[in-house]
């Protein structure tokens, strides 16, 4: 009898796998699921160290507190090399988020020296070096990648000039070390070990200078708001020795699309190109762009990546500078829309694309001037002509949320040369324009 109990159990169970043959495969594959490891996440608690070198952009802007020389500025324009030392630490709140607290100190060498439109007086607002103290806080999501915002205190020493040498009278000057404040955002990608790469945008604002007046000076003068934007690419090493799991392989052949957009800085300088009157009208209004970027990447090895790309967008830049000693003499630069049309190379991490990034640029302005009432200057003339150049830069990519998006952090420099001469009265002028762009993308792979 038991034998036959037996016979009958086997045949049930056996026609219960023909008519359901999953059950089996759901079984193991339920053992399988059990058996994974967890889910790895990359630890970014600790103290680091590194280094960092880039650009600063002058953004100052002087004027006459006591009213003697009427509304007009002095605008300061420029670039030059920025370079220093990081410290910092870092503490993760769960998988996703981290809050740290970073110090930084550095060479900015700011200094162009020019010579004003009218009357022909010299001016400088010169630094030496920075130091900023900022928290941070950002998100990885357990990843290998840090997209953060930062945000806190800053010092600038810098060199404020009026120069009357020309006229035979007093070359008065200011050093002061000036304290204010500093905010930006940035993207941080594990290299491997305990080595990161970072790029980093700041706007940094160290207020007022002293007033620079003497009796032998035509005009006193004051650099009352010390503004400078910052672009900075760096490599940290995070101290400690926890085990990392391997840095995850990214894909990145294929063409992409998305939004980019950021700040946006004009160092537009204004001349006389006819050499009748010496001496410039600066110009360093900001604004805003926002638009379309598409392309593709061909995945050469896996650590070379090359491309092409290009972006089409609104350039909201529209800011009139008027001429410190003679007002209304002014220059007016408006921008409605840019695009360009570049190649790119670059480094992969696996988590990250490191690359730089280079081409064509166009940029649609309006120039606008008011000559000099002191030369016989008429009325405001403007003109306006989509002009072309060169763009390029440099960034980081990463992957973001979701299978198949990514967003970058990216610089990008755009020379578009000189607009027409505008001629009225009296007076001509010439701009010539450098833009810098400091944009965010996100974008979707296809």
């Amino acid at each position: 009898m038991s034998v036959r109990v037996a016979s009958l159990f086997a045949s049930v169970a056996a026609v219960t796998c023909i008519l359901n043959p999953a059950t089996a495969a759901d079984l193991a594959a339920k053992k399988a699921i059990k058996a994974q490891p967890p889910v790895a996440v990359w630890d970014w608690t600790g103290l680091y160290a590194g280094g960092y070198a880039g650009l600063g952009i002058q953004r100052s802007h002087g004027t006459d507190p006591t009213g003697a020389t009427g509304p007009g500025e002095v605008e300061f324009i420029g670039a030059g090399a920025a370079a220093g030392g990081t410290l910092g630490y870092n503490y993760q709140i769960g998988p996703a988020w981290l809050i740290g607290i970073e110090g930084d100190f550095g060479y900015l060498g700011l200094d162009r020296k020019f010579t004003d439109y009218f009357p022909d007086q010299n001016f400088n607002s010169k630094s030496s070096w920075i130091g900023t103290l900022r928290g941070r806080v950002g998100y990885t999501g357990g990843g290998p990648t840090l997209s953060y915002l930062t945000g806190g205190a800053a010092w600038v020493h810098f060199t404020d000039v009026n120069d009357g040498s020309r006229f035979g009278n007093d070359v008065v000057e200011s050093s002061l070390n000036s304290s204010g404040y500093t905010w930006g955002t940035g993207t941080e990608t594990r290299l491997g070990g305990n080595w990161t790469a970072k790029a980093e945008y700041l706007f940094v604002d160290v207020g007022d200078g002293d007033l620079l007046t003497s009796p032998n000076v035509r005009g006193p003068e004051q650099v009352d708001k010390h503004r400078y934007q910052l672009v900075k690419y760096g490599v940290n090493y995070l101290f400690g020795g926890r085990p990392e799991p391997a840095l995850p392989p990214h894909n990145w052949s294929g063409a992409f699309a998305g939004i980019i957009g950021g700040s946006a800085v004009t160092s537009t300088r204004g001349s006389d190109p006819t050499g009748a009157v010496i001496g410039d009208i600066n110009n360093n209004g900001s604004g805003f762009s926002l638009g379309g970027l598409a392309g593709f990447n061909w995945q050469i090895s896996p650590t070379l990546v090359a491309g092409v790309e290009g972006d089409i967008d609104w350039l909201g830049i529209d800011h009139d500078s008027h001429d410190y000693f003679d007002n209304p003499s002014s220059l007016g630069v408006k921008t409605d829309w840019m695009a360009t049309a570049r190649a790119r190379f670059g480094y992969s991490t696996g988590p990250a694309l490191l690359y730089v990034t280079g081409g064509a640029a166009w940029i649609n302005v309006r120039d606008s001037f008011q000559g000099s009432a002191s030369l016989g200057g008429g009325p405001l003339v403007s003109s306006s002509k989509t002009l072309a150049g060169a763009a390029f830069g440099g960034g980081i990519e990463s992957p973001f949320l979701l299978p198949g998006w990514t967003t970058r952090s990216e610089y990008l420099f755009v020379d578009v040369g000189h607009g027409d001469t505008l001629q009225t009265g009296g007076d001509s002028l010439r701009a010539d324009h450098d833009f810098h762009l400091f944009r965010t993308a996100l974008l979707r792979k296809f």
